[in-house]
């Protein structure tokens, strides 16, 4: 049953979604009227067995940011992890009344370290959100005084108004967004001019700048081994085409933008929108390169040729596996000869594809992921990434991991260490690999402190990062995947 205080609050977070955006807010209805919102710096090399993504702007806080401000709120963003900065400067100088930061669990330990530093410096209440405070909120300590799990926008714009929120605050739960047009697209002036990546290397395109795009949240599918349905439940919510399509031209208007990265859990989720999106880039005759997250259950040649006319230039699709059975276990909801006719009409009009693997799940066999390698060479992506299953919260898998005991460690963060894992990472990764580094460093750890530390030490301990003038480990910072041979 619950209490009277979780009551209360899905009540005030329900009615706070009912009533939609409070946009043009009074400033004189403000409490907070200057947010700082902020990051944690990149974790050192060798610190842990996670890569440290691709050094994209912070859409989530750039969403944030632009609602707030057209809700009267003044706002800047302090990007650490992009380039860490001097905090005490950045807050002397901009003087917040209130700090939102995101949190992410690569950056869990380096989070820790700013949310001391913040609340030494500044009185001002402090939020935290992102995946970690979303999925595991019992890790992120009590002297943050709000957090908050799922979307953010409503909430802090509630929370600027000083309306009485309980210090969890699982909209996920009480409360979707249910009209993301409603919500205006991040102001790229936040990011414009930074060290960003601009880009679109891994799909070999000479397009520039490269601008990131966030149009749908969550994902409708039920695979066992991600977490995202835990942070958002699994209601896919989207962006209409037209006010993608809309969106572009003012990108394409304002700074020259050549290219578009839809950087979200699954762009081609809804075909309809997806098809309603490539007609608007063809009849506006925008000449722009785009590339997506994908699924590889497209199998309507007419939509994917649609999609190369309208300018894509690469899908990045889970494949995840290479037998029925394991694709079974894994849940999917795909067979392998929905992949095959996928990859035939790829390969027929010569669009790049660029693929995961997840392997050494629970209860996947060695046979199975021998099928799977098979399968790479079968289908042949034009690049794959063959990664190791680690147990990051919550998903099924994780789990299950935890249920049968199956690992070796688990961090203050929450992420679960199977022995699994370990084996696995050591078949597929580089020997110059900084995860196997930070691997090495921890299992050295633990046996020699294992019976020494409290479980509490173990957990927390943070590992020292490595020098890089004094060995040939590399950053995972840098592309990781392999070209496959005897592809188009």
């Amino acid at each position: 049953m619950k209490s009277t205080s979780a009551q209360r609050t899905e009540k005030a977070i329900a009615k706070l979604h009912s009533q939609g955006p409070m946009l043009n807010t009074k400033t004189g209805d403000l409490k907070y009227r200057r947010v700082m919102l902020t990051t944690a710096k990149r974790p050192g090399p060798g610190t842990t067995a996670l890569h440290y993504g691709d050094l994209r702007p912070p859409l989530g806080l750039g969403y944030i940011s632009t609602f707030l401000e057209q809700n009267g709120v003044e706002t800047t963003i302090v990007d650490n992890y992009l380039d860490p900065q001097d905090m005490a400067k950045e807050i002397d100088d901009f003087k917040p009344d209130f700090v939102g930061m995101y949190i992410h669990s690569p950056g869990y330990y380096e989070a820790l370290s700013l949310i001391d530093e913040i609340k030494n410096l500044t009185g001002a209440p402090l939020a935290a959100g992102g995946p970690q405070a979303s999925l595991m909120p019992e890790t992120i300590p009590e002297k943050v005084d709000f957090v908050v799990q799922g979307e953010g926008e409503y909430v802090m714009a509630e929370l600027c108004r000083g309306t009485k929120l309980p210090r969890q605050i699982d909209n996920a739960v009480t409360g979707r967004i249910k009209n993301l047009d409603e919500l205006p697209f991040p102001d790229y002036d936040k990011f414009w001019g930074k060290d960003y990546n601009w880009k679109l290397d891994l799909y070999d395109v000479d397009a520039y700048p490269v601008f990131t795009m966030h149009t749908s949240r969550s994902c409708p599918y039920r695979c066992t081994f991600c977490g995202v349905a835990s942070i958002w439940s699994r209601r896919y919510t989207k962006f209409s085409a037209e006010g993608i399509v809309d969106e572009i031209g003012r990108l394409i208007e304002k700074y020259g933008c050549k290219g578009i990265y839809f950087r979200e859990d699954l762009f081609t989720a809804n075909h309809k929108r997806l098809e309603e999106v490539c007609d608007l880039l063809i009849r506006r005759n925008y000449n722009i390169a785009w590339a997506c997250e994908a699924r590889a259950d497209i199998t309507d040649r007419n939509l994917l040729e649609k999609m190369r006319k309208s300018g894509c230039t690469g899908l990045y699709l889970g494949v995840e596996a290479g037998s029925d059975s394991a694709l079974s276990r894994k849940k999917k909801d795909l067979d392998l000869d929905t992949i095959r006719t996928f990859f035939k009409h790829a390969h027929d009009i010569k669009l790049p594809t660029y693929t995961t693997f997840c392997m050494g799940t629970p209860g996947e066999t060695d046979e199975e992921i021998a099928f799977t390698n098979a399968f790479i060479d079968e289908i042949k992506p034009t690049a794959c990434d063959r990664f190791a299953y680690l147990g990051l919260p919550k998903s099924e898998d994780y789990e299950t991991l935890l249920r049968t005991n199956d690992y070796y460690h688990i961090d203050a963060a929450g992420i679960v260490y199977s022995e699994r894992f370990y084996q696995m990472a050591h078949d597929l990764y580089d020997p110059d690999d900084q995860r196997l580094y930070f691997l090495k460093q921890q299992k050295q750890f633990l046996a020699e402190n294992r019976g020494k530390l409290s479980p509490e030490d173990l957990a927390s301990y943070r590992f020292p990062a490595m020098d890089l003038s004094k060995t040939n480990v590399r950053s995972t910072v840098e592309n990781e995947f392999s070209i496959v041979s005897g592809t188009n």
